[in-house]
């Protein structure tokens, strides 16, 4: 491979990812970027890591923090060098991302707004952190203790498996009008 090929693929890898990431039209985590990335077979991970990251330090990626979860965005450089760049990726990869974003869109979105997480706490209990959010807006939020790793990994479990029934149910649990004995 020449070395005129190899700046040629470069580019193109890196142009694919602002082109992915654009195409999403949503934020989207480290991990569900990643596992969409490799799963479909885009690109190799050591080389998706190192153009992702120079892609950062670029400026054409932006990275916000988001409780502990690196949210990915593109930046308005990076729409700008998209815009410039996007005819040298070929018709079918574009074809194929959108068939596939389109597939997936959803449970990206709904596996984004709802998160379940625990921790190891000092006293050897556990916590876990439970969160439903619509967009940008958090719907609910809850910190619960829990005795035992069973326990948490059971709260998580049920969390995610079925949001709106736990959601609806300790909504109604809360506006119930109650009296004081």
């Amino acid at each position: 491979m020449q070395k005129d090929d190899i700046y040629l693929e470069i580019a193109e890898s890196k142009v694919f990812i602002l082109f992915f990431i654009r195409s999403l039209n949503m934020p989207i985590d480290d991990i569900r970027f990643n596992k969409i990335m490799l799963e479909n077979r885009f690109m190799n991970y050591f080389f998706l890591r190192q153009y992702f990251g120079e892609l950062v330090e670029e400026g054409l990626i932006h990275i916000h923090n988001d409780n502990g979860s690196k949210i990915y965005s593109i930046t308005e450089k990076g729409m700008s060098v998209l815009n410039m760049f996007e005819h040298i990726l070929p018709a079918g990869l574009k074809k194929r991302v959108s068939e596939i974003i389109k597939s997936m869109r959803k449970n990206i979105r709904n596996e984004m707004m709802i998160t379940a997480d625990y921790t190891l706490d000092e006293d050897n209990g556990y916590t876990a952190l439970l969160k439903i959010g619509e967009d940008t807006f958090p719907l609910i939020e809850i910190k619960i203790a829990a005795g035992s790793k069973e326990d948490v990994r059971n709260i998580c479990k049920n969390w995610t498996a079925f949001p709106q029934e736990l959601y609806s149910e300790i909504l109604d649990t809360l506006v119930k009008d109650r009296k004081k004995q």
